[in-house]
């Protein structure tokens, strides 16, 4: 893939994306306008597509370009009818949280391999998350 160094450039491409969803903020298609907007680029060309599969057709038949998980397009990505843009001002992701029962039971399976995920990410977990899904900015309950 080809690398740029801001998001700005992409300014005039067509965006292929999943349908606005107000009420689900945490659909791809939502996420990827708040970055467009927050980076000051709202006003763009976009096409509310709600397949992913017919994304990656349209992107691949060159209708223009989407934000799509990397593993949602391994097999496009290794047959080369996709390519990767590095964007070098962008970093963004989805959170991912490991949930448990109050007070419910883990095994010691389950204790362990918490154990190894908090060793493993918990410093890097920390810089790399936004403050709004970092532990310590967490309401108690």
């Amino acid at each position: 893939g080809r690398s740029i160094a801001s998001l700005a450039a992409l300014r005039d491409e067509r965006w292929i994306a999943f349908p606005r969803t107000p009420q689900r903020p945490d659909l791809p298609g939502t996420h990827i306008f708040s970055v467009l907007v927050a980076r000051g680029l709202g006003e763009i060309d976009w096409m509310a597509i709600d397949s992913l599969t017919a994304q990656k057709r349209l992107v691949e038949a060159g209708f223009g370009i989407s934000l799509i998980p990397a593993s949602s397009a391994e097999e496009e990505l290794a047959s080369g009818t996709l390519a990767t843009i590095r964007v070098r001002d962008l970093e963004i992701g989805t959170p991912v949280f490991i949930v448990t029962r109050k007070g419910g039971y883990l095994s010691p399976a389950a204790h362990r391999l918490l154990a190894l995920l908090r060793a493993q990410y918990a410093a890097g977990w920390r810089r790399q998350t936004p403050a709004r899904y970092s532990r310590t900015n967490r309401r108690k309950r």
